[in-house]
């Protein structure tokens, strides 16, 4: 009878194994003739606390969201126990409990009997229910289709090859297409378009490094061997090692951006924390380090010389700021010349 999307037919299956469930949320639930008729029409949901799994003539189950699934069995709308009812008919309210009963033996309760061509529409907030019995009621179907969203890698050379993060979480993308349907006695009168909700896809961005024996500034290191000839090995924190060729003791200064002193590598990339310059006679550019104070107070990290302006054995170190500088000084550094 209604077009359905994929989430109305799993939610269908989902519903089919439900019984005597705790109300969630509240939910508009319709029904297209009297329940004392055989051919009643009623529309449940899996919030609902009453038992689906077997109910008399076109059932049609929804989640008031996805659109209607229709089955058939062979048995009344069977409510749970001790539910506070509130009935609106006919401009007045009518309050009871409810039994261990059908909709059918509740409203007999009432002395209501509703005409076949009247229809029932039913909610369940919190713990309690309410009916509402009338010849015009409107129900919303939503036909959905998802895009699933895409995976976008982007490489960074300043980041070792091991490197990887999600720097933008995807979210899938969403069609849908909204109708009004109305019923007016027991019949369905009338269906239209009446909105379209187009969501565009949303892409996971992953960062990945590619720079080979490598690590990133800050990463923590838990041992340093080094063999007789000079070279050795960095064990990171994360199990991750670094190979070095040898080993130099070099004059450590620190400088940043400012004054004379550009944002531009001369290597023509951004002066940042993990960028070093150095006289490139002694230290060609492009040379990956790790870098320490003799004295254990600074441990700068993992670096790469990208700049100059320094003369013979010294290292200068990119910090952030100048009284960073000023606190660093000059120090005498071991400097690990990775492979």
């Amino acid at each position: 009878m209604f077009e359905r999307s994929k989430k109305a037919v799993i939610f269908f299956q989902r519903l089919t194994a439900a019984a005597a469930i705790p109300a969630l949320f509240v939910l508009s639930l319709l029904c297209l003739a009297a329940p004392m008729e055989a051919n009643a029409m009623y529309i449940v949901s899996n919030a609902a606390p009453v038992r689906v799994d077997e109910l008399e003539g076109n059932v049609f189950l929804t989640d008031g969201v996805a659109g209607l699934v229709s089955r058939t069995s062979e048995s009344e709308l069977e409510l749970a126990a001790g539910l506070d009812v509130t009935v609106t008919y006919q401009g007045q309210q009518f309050y009871t409990v409810s039994g261990e009963e059908t909709l059918s033996e509740l409203l007999a309760r009432l002395d209501i009997q509703p005409s076949p061509l009247e229809m029932l529409s039913v909610s369940f907030p919190d713990s309690g229910m309410e009916v509402e019995i009338g010849g015009e009621f409107v129900f919303y179907e939503h036909i959905s289709t998802v895009s699933e969203h895409e995976i976008e890698y982007r490489y960074d050379d300043c980041k070792p090859d091991w490197y990887e993060a999600v720097i933008q979480e995807g979210s899938d993308g969403e069609y849908t297409e909204v109708y009004e349907i109305i019923y007016q006695d027991g019949q369905q009168t009338a269906r239209q378009l009446i909105d379209v909700i187009d969501e565009e896809p949303v892409p996971t961005i992953i960062v990945k490094g590619t720079m080979e024996n490598f690590a990133n500034n800050d990463d923590e290191v838990s041992g340093i061997s080094v063999n007789e000839d000079g070279s050795g090995v960095i064990t990171l924190a994360n199990g991750e090692t670094v190979t070095f060729s040898g080993v130099r003791t070099m004059r450590g200064t620190a400088y940043t951006t400012g004054g004379s002193v550009g944002t531009r590598t001369a290597s023509g990339t951004q002066a940042r924390v993990g960028v070093v310059a150095v006289d490139r006679n002694v230290i060609p550019l492009g040379t990956k380090v790790y870098v320490i104070s003799n004295d254990g107070v600074y441990n700068y990290g993992f670096a790469v010389a990208e700049d100059t302006g320094v003369r013979g054995n010294t290292i200068d170190l990119y910090m952030n700021s100048n009284s960073e500088c000023i606190q660093f000084g000059v120090r005498d550094c071991t400097v690990y010349i990775l492979d």
